[in-house]
């Protein structure tokens, strides 16, 4: 047990690496508007870490507390290599569990193939998010977070590009829009080589 001073989102992503965490998990209390802008401790958190973060919201409806014991994990997939390093974080934290690789709006982009584990149900599911809302990283999320009601995930992943926040803002980051508007747990996945100071 260690106490922070101001900066929990940056002592977190430090501790975090100091002590060669498998995973970082923290609370979300669901802060929109102008909070939600000025950040929130899990935002700083996914931002700053070079971990994979689960971030759980508060509160969990009943369906997605009876989801968390037997649903299965949904991955986004876009070929990335966060992607990839976000189907490899879930084969190790969540073994033996259930998975649903879904593409979202891309028929090109090709199915991952060489790192697919050999127990759980794998299933591959490809989505179109024409005439979803905002920017594309939110209609991205909005797309993942129905699917994930429609399987009754248990968790939400997807991969972090380790794009700025500014950035993140003009282009739209689907990591965080789906951190914000879903409403079950999220693991957010940084690339492999997203070591940051």
């Amino acid at each position: 047990m260690r106490r922070a001073y101001g900066g929990e989102g940056l002592y977190f992503a430090q501790l975090a690496q100091e002590l060669d965490a498998d995973l970082v998990l923290v609370g979300s209390r669901g802060l929109g508007g102008a909070q939600a802008v000025l950040g929130s401790v899990s935002d700083m958190v996914v931002h700053y870490t070079p971990r994979p973060v689960l971030v759980v919201p508060h509160p969990l409806l009943s369906a997605e507390q009876a989801a968390l014991e037997s649903g299965p994990a949904l991955i986004g997939w876009d070929g990335s290599p966060g992607a990839e390093a976000a189907l490899a974080a879930t084969q190790e934290l969540f073994p033996g569990r259930d998975l649903t690789i879904v593409c979202v709006d891309g028929a090109d982009i090709p199915s991952p193939s060489g790192s697919l584990p050999q127990s759980g149900g794998i299933t591959l599911d490809r989505l179109d998010v024409a005439g979803g809302s905002g920017t594309p990283g939110r209609a991205v999320a909005e797309a993942l977070s129905a699917c994930g009601r429609s399987r009754d995930a248990s968790v939400l992943v997807v991969g972090s590009r380790g794009r700025s926040a500014a950035r993140e803002i003009l282009m739209g980051s689907v990591a965080m829009a789906t951190l914000h508007h879903a409403h079950r747990p999220v693991m957010v996945v940084p690339r492999p080589d997203q070591e940051r100071e």
